[in-house]
């Protein structure tokens, strides 16, 4: 049992990861039906340039925390949703907006937006597996726009994670998390990152 009151279902890893500088280094974080995700550990390496790491949440405004109204097959692009589609400052979801959607395998699947019409949403990417009416619609929006937990990295060393059980916690059950660093001048690596599911 954690500090944080819960038992921890299971474990998820971040493997060493880096990108060339001006590439944000992004990891799309799974998260189980009635689970939440906690982060609990970090190791990142900067170079010469302070950088943030940044995890992304959906925030709470309807249009961000969606829900699909029809069925959507693989190797389509097109999702239409129930409610108006924003990002979580509240602006109308636009292209390069960050998205995932509940697959019926209950995975999630992150994409991003290529065009809004109304409630029909076009990715950039066509969908890899299905999509039942009624699932989950999340939308992330940008760093710019966004709702996250944020740690700022100090240039030129090892940043390691806070001395406690639980670094960060997602406010959402069942929700995913999109992790970036934007990795702007000098680049970083992430040599591993540690969540857990959580049962409350």
């Amino acid at each position: 049992m954690s500090q944080y009151g819960a038992f921890i279902e299971t474990f998820r890893t971040v493997d060493y990861h880096t990108e060339a500088a001006n590439t944000a280094i992004d990891e799309q974080i799974q998260c189980s039906a009635g689970q939440r995700l906690a982060l609990l550990f970090y190791s990142i390496v900067t170079s010469t340039t302070a950088h943030v790491l940044y995890l992304l949440q959906t925030g709470a405004l309807a249009g961000a925390r969606n829900s699909t109204t029809a069925a959507a097959s693989a190797a389509q692009k097109i999702i239409n949703v129930t409610t108006t589609p924003t990002d979580p400052a509240g602006n109308a979801a636009a292209a390069s907006d960050i998205v995932a959607y509940r697959c019926t395998d209950g995975s999630w699947e992150f994409n991003t937006i290529a065009s809004v019409a109304t409630l029909a949403i076009t990715h950039t990417n066509n969908l890899a597996k299905a999509v039942a009416s009624g699932a989950a619609y999340l939308i992330f929006g940008t760093v710019a726009h966004g709702s996250y937990q944020s740690f700022t990295l100090t240039a030129s060393v090892t940043n390691v994670s806070p001395a406690v059980p639980i670094v960060a916690v997602n406010p959402y059950v069942g929700d995913p998390w999109y992790v970036t660093i934007p990795n702007a001048t000098a680049a970083s690596v992430i040599q591993t990152m540690l969540f857990a599911e959580i049962n409350k």
